[in-house]
């Protein structure tokens, strides 16, 4: 059984009755230090035969390991560690069982089974919460969390909200004091509450340097003892439960790899910025952020004392330079570029650096040119925060005024220099934690709809269109597989998406990611055809869809322009028949105007996630990630199939579409460039040319490859860029939105109808050179000399490939 229809079970199975065993314990520790405990709160002892724990990784709905716990029991009250096979010490010595399923990072779930179904849960199957489930002090990310001990039944619905601050509570990350011990006799993170906190002294006594408890290296070596420090305070964030301190000049270190600053963990300390402050506290690290947990409360010495804030710039000399400026008051001394804003309204947060960044594969080989490019853009990059620890912030703080659907932040703008921030650590990134207002600069304002090339007689255009899935087609059927929760958020949705394809201005539109439901008249593509206008038509391939996926490519058309010419067919073998590319859809268009014919696929190759442990579809760490083997091989399948002229009609005019989930110099794009198509994007754009952004980093998945005799009919070509710079709060969605939020957010316009940038190609198709138009229709079945030598050389270069 595959593992969704396990996720389906789980909810269906929500009310059944099971032994008494709960995730009781979820260790979230540094590098490969994590562990999950299994607790038997029932008065008899479990055998675990049967039983299955099931890691689901960054939102997905397919379990990416299983764990059998078959020979195991959990006697009545006991518990069952099991840890990491990674994992070092000291955690490698504390587990009953070592396993490579435990393998977490804040938004992965896990879910506990036995043969009558759903045990317990962690987390929520099908969710990507981004960094972690959670907010303020509870989340799922680089922390110990330790169920409530009134919590004695399992979370037996796998898919609904999870919040754990409703059933856990955290520790710091690599707290083990309680793993192996449930309930009254686990530790509590270090902290016994018993000792009276230490005499602080008089100002100006002997004190610990904020450079001694900081160290030189990653973490302090002070950790777990009592200090106590003396320094000025230099920003307080009640939202982050403490306050800054930093050195004053005069009584810095001269070690330039230690840092003077340092955040104090103290919730509600009565301190201001300028204050210069005793205190006593037990050092550690919070989320790999060195800290003081004060005892008692502070000692103010003097107030409105100044701190000179040291430069900071992009990029860092090495990995480790940051660390010198932990918990440090900078100026930022050059203007920087917004590089991504995808959690701008989710986290408060944008990605700074000093240009925007690529894609290493889509600049450089893959490989160890790639692996440069990978190496720099970690060495120049950083979070603008918003000084808040709330998710989901109203008002969020940047732009000035407020995020809304007229006021945005774009990804190539730019970030004014000379302002003050708080460097800082946490999720696993470095941040400036602002003290001075940002200003933004609209270096990338929205771009009005492309024109026409002057002498194009077409226009074709391809959009992801993010999970197009209408219902029932007639206003329910909600929720479905992917897209709009409801018909509310579809009607959102429709209107986005139909004011971009309008404002397109196209003619032919390859579509993908639209729902794989047929081409009846309740169809996706069908109220998507005709939501554009009466003109538009829809090309169909038997009754029943494309393949077995949730999604499907799709193509739309004008029929006051062209007209389908020979047979739509698609490829349903080779690398397209095995589930993992979607298959492609095939279709040649007739000008009305002057009979010239053109051939179209559109295609959606296999995605980059879901990777496979071993073999040749595992990640090879050249940059191209995982099944990158099965997409080149899609590539190839298509080149051979397509040389045969599967539509019926014998041109060599092709136009390959599409989201090959391959940057511009990975092995797919290559394989059609090996055989003369032509990279549209870059041959107009350049290096530079995108339609994505992910992590930060700018490339084009989206593709428009031509055929050699089609390339020079091309007059122009690119991406319109109203997805991938805008913040995706912008979208249709209605979740983690306040109501007022909602309406604010949205505008029935093209921005951020999508994920991905839609492309536009312009051409002129007239016979010239003494060129007769080819014949409207050719039934031959694909002849013609040029095809089959076409072929030929293909299925050649396809040998020499896999040799």
């Amino acid at each position: 059984m595959k593992a969704l229809s396990w996720v389906i079970a789980g909810t269906l199975m929500a009310g059944g009755v099971h032994a008494d065993v709960l995730i009781s314990e979820y260790v979230e520790g540094s590098g490969f230090n994590k562990a999950l405990e299994l607790y038997n709160g029932g008065a008899d002892t479990v055998s675990l035969d049967g039983y299955v724990l099931e890691r689901y990784s960054n939102g997905g709905s397919d379990a990416s390991g299983v764990l059998a716990l078959d020979g195991e029991s959990l006697a009545a009250g006991s518990v069952l560690v099991i840890v990491s096979s990674q994992a070092g010490a000291p955690l490698d010595g504390l587990g009953d069982i070592s396993s490579g399923v435990i393998s977490h990072n804040g938004d992965d779930a896990y879910v506990l089974r036995d043969v009558d179904g759903v045990v317990d849960s962690f987390g929520r199957v099908g969710e990507d919460p981004g960094s972690a489930w959670g907010s303020g002090d509870v989340t799922s990310a680089n922390q110990t969390l330790r169920r409530l001990e009134t919590v004695t039944t399992g979370d037996t619905v796998i898919d609904d909200a999870f919040d754990p601050a409703d059933q856990w509570r955290a520790f710091p990350q690599d707290t083990l004091d309680g793993l192996g011990v449930y309930g009254e006799g686990a530790g509590d993170g270090g902290d016994d509450g018993g000792d009276p906190p230490p005499a602080l002294g008089a100002c100006g006594d002997a004190d610990t340097p904020v450079s001694v408890v900081q160290g030189s290296d990653d973490s302090t070596p002070l950790d777990g003892e009592t200090v106590v420090v003396e320094s000025v305070v230099s920003a307080v964030y009640p939202d982050l439960d403490g306050f800054f301190l930093m050195e004053p000049a005069g009584e810095r270190d001269d070690n330039p790899t230690t840092s003077e600053g340092l955040f104090v963990y103290a919730p509600g300390a009565e301190v201001s910025a300028g204050d210069r402050v005793r205190l006593a506290g037990t050092a550690g690290e919070y989320f790999e952020q060195t800290q003081v947990s004060l005892q008692g409360d502070p000692l103010v010495c003097a107030v409105e004392q100044t701190l000179e804030p040291v430069a900071f710039a992009l990029p860092f000399a090495d990995l480790n330079a940051p660390e010198a400026l932990e918990g440090m008051l900078v100026n930022v001394s050059q203007g920087l570029a917004v590089t991504e804003v995808y959690d701008l309204a989710r986290f408060g947060s944008v990605v700074l650096a000093e240009e925007r960044l690529s894609i290493p594969t889509q600049v450089a080989e893959p490989g160890a040119p790639a692996k440069a490019v990978a190496d720099s853009n970690a060495l120049g990059r950083i979070i603008l925060d918003d000084g808040l620890n709330t998710q989901n912030p109203e008002p969020v703080r940047y732009p000035e005024g407020g995020l809304s659907a007229t006021n945005t932040v774009r990804v190539g703008d730019r970030v004014d220099a000379d302002f003050r921030a708080i460097v800082s650590y946490s999720f696993e990134e470095w941040r400036l934690q602002p003290v001075d207002a940002v200003s933004f600069r609209a270096a990338n304002p929205r771009p009005a709809a492309p024109p026409r090339a002057p002498g194009s007689n077409l226009r074709v255009a391809a959009f992801n269109v993010l999970n197009f899935f209408n219902g029932d087609g007639q206003g329910g059927g909600f929720p479905t597989a992917r897209g709009a929760d409801d018909a509310e958020e579809l009607a959102r949705q429709k209107a986005k998406l139909v004011a971009a394809l309008t404002a397109l201005d196209a003619d032919i539109i390859g579509l993908m990611e639209i729902e794989n439901d047929g081409y009846g008249p309740d169809s996706a593509i069908a109220e998507l055809a005709e939501a554009l206008g009466p003109a538009w038509r829809f090309v169909a391939h038997g009754e029943a869809g494309l393949g077995s996926d949730a999604i499907a490519v799709g193509l739309l058309y004008r029929d006051d322009v062209v007209a389908e010419a020979g047979e739509a067919a698609t490829l349903d073998s080779g690398a397209f028949g095995n589930e993992t590319n979607r298959q492609p859809l095939a279709q040649s268009f007739r000008l009305l105007n002057n009979d010239q014919v053109l051939t179209l696929v559109v295609n959606h190759f296999k995605s980059k996630g879901s990777c496979p442990d071993d073999g040749i579809n595992a990640d090879q760490d050249d940059g191209q990630s995982c099944w990158n083997a099965e997409r080149t091989q899609a590539a190839m399948d298509q080149l051979a199939w397509l040389a045969g002229h599967p539509t019926g009609v014998a041109d060599d005019d092709v136009l390959v579409l599409g989201d090959l989930n391959a940057y511009a110099l990975e092995d797919p794009v290559r394989a059609f460039q090996d055989q003369g198509f032509v990279d549209l994007l870059t041959r107009f754009q350049g290096d530079q040319a995108y339609s994505y952004i992910f992590f930060g980093e700018t490339g084009h998945l989206d593709h428009a490859l031509a055929s050699p005799s089609l390339d020079a009919r091309v007059l122009d070509a690119g991406a319109w860029h109203i997805n991938a710079d805008e913040p995706r709060a912008l979208d249709y969605n209605q979740e983690f939105k306040s109501d007022q939020q909602i309406d604010d957010f949205f505008a029935a316009d093209a921005y951020r109808s999508s994920d991905h940038d839609p492309l536009h190609v312009d051409l002129n198709l007239t016979a010239g050179n003494g060129e007769a138009a080819p014949p409207a229709d050719d039934d031959s079945g694909g002849g013609g000399a040029l095809g089959w030598l076409w072929l030929a050389l293909v299925l050649a270069a396809g040998r020499r490939r896999r040799a």
